[in-house]
């Protein structure tokens, strides 16, 4: 059986010492648990010594929880009783949050920010439990707490999964417990759903002049809307006839790369150009311009950009979002 009892005594008052060996290192526990003061020395004699027969009385206990903790019968915390502070849920995630924020996109972090405050947190009010405490269980209570779509529910328990693989990574738990399966979420598979050429000729009769660049744009040459959203003068070459595709935008911020983080040259579609000689003229930095915009340089927004087609929409007697209302 592994831990020793040891005495120290290059201090004034000397205390003993549980040395517990763990994973390549040896932890020094100094104190009963929940005591303030160390295990000091209080007499000469062993069976009197009542720092000793703590240390003696503290060691088995370990040793109990190792032995548990091999059967699987517990997760190991040697923070029990070296009196560190175990790893909240509802404080790391914010700390998680915090770490992160530097590294994601502005839309990354607010998804973040909504799961772990909407629903994440609420949950773990209701149901505290320490970090390294999670289990399969409390992860389909999660499952089930959670109101809304089965892809939504995933989308939450993937962000508290994430979380959870930054605390293992950082060492404030040992290992990540097993996720819901996917049928659990019982996700519904939508059909496609578009608009046929000539429906969508329809809808985009009743789309302004000044705006049909934009949205013929995003229909001939198949990208995002944010790319569209974000894109540059700078990014369309002339001689070579490309746009370059390296901006995007998320939760309305213009960002230096693209949701996949790739960059993209694609051709000018022929049929673009006759859209492109009718866009106004504008001196701001972006290639589609919108004067209602109070966006900087009066880029378009997906605020607008779904405004604009939802009228059209209605115009046109269809009822489709912008995400479904193109040719296949």
């Amino acid at each position: 059986m592994k831990g020793t009892v040891t005495l120290r005594t290059d201090v004034k008052m000397p205390y003993w010492i549980v040395n517990w060996p763990m994973n390549g290192k040896v932890y020094k526990i100094s104190r009963y648990l929940g005591e303030k003061e160390p295990m000091y020395q209080t007499h000469q004699n062993k069976k009197k010594d009542i720092g000793y027969m703590k240390a003696n009385k503290l060691l088995p206990l370990i040793q109990a929880d190792w032995e548990r903790h091999c059967r699987g019968e517990l997760t190991f915390r040697i923070e029990y009783f070296t009196g560190e502070l175990l790893t909240d849920v509802i404080p790391y995630m914010q700390e998680w949050l915090d770490a992160r924020e530097p590294t994601l996109t502005p839309g990354g972090f607010a998804k973040y920010k909504r799961d772990v405050n909407n629903y994440l947190t609420p949950f773990f009010t209701m149901h505290p439990v320490m970090l390294h405490e999670i289990r399969y269980d409390t992860l389909v209570k999660l499952v089930n707490f959670i109101e809304g779509s089965g892809k939504h529910k995933k989308n939450v328990v993937d962000t508290l999964r994430c979380c959870m693989r930054f605390a293992h990574k950082s060492e404030r738990i040992p290992n990540l417990p097993p996720f819901p399966e996917k049928k659990l979420y019982d996700i519904k598979k939508v059909p496609p759903h578009w608009l046929p050429r000539n429906r969508f000729e329809n809808v985009m009769k009743h789309i302004p002049d000044e705006h049909k660049p934009f949205y013929m744009w995003l229909y001939l040459h198949l990208r995002r809307p944010g790319e569209a959203m974000a894109l540059h003068k700078e990014d369309y070459d002339a001689e070579q006839d490309i746009f370059t595709i390296q901006r995007g935008v998320s939760n309305n911020k213009v960002i230096n790369r693209t949701k996949t983080g790739d960059i993209h040259e694609i051709p000018c579609v022929s049929e673009f150009k006759q859209y492109m000689a009718s866009m106004p003229k504008s001196f701001g930095p972006y290639f589609f311009t919108c004067r209602e915009s109070k966006s900087e340089g009066n880029r378009y927004t997906g605020k607008l950009y779904r405004k604009y087609w939802n009228e059209a929409c209605i115009k046109a007697g269809e009822k489709i979002d912008t995400y479904r209302g193109r040719d296949c």
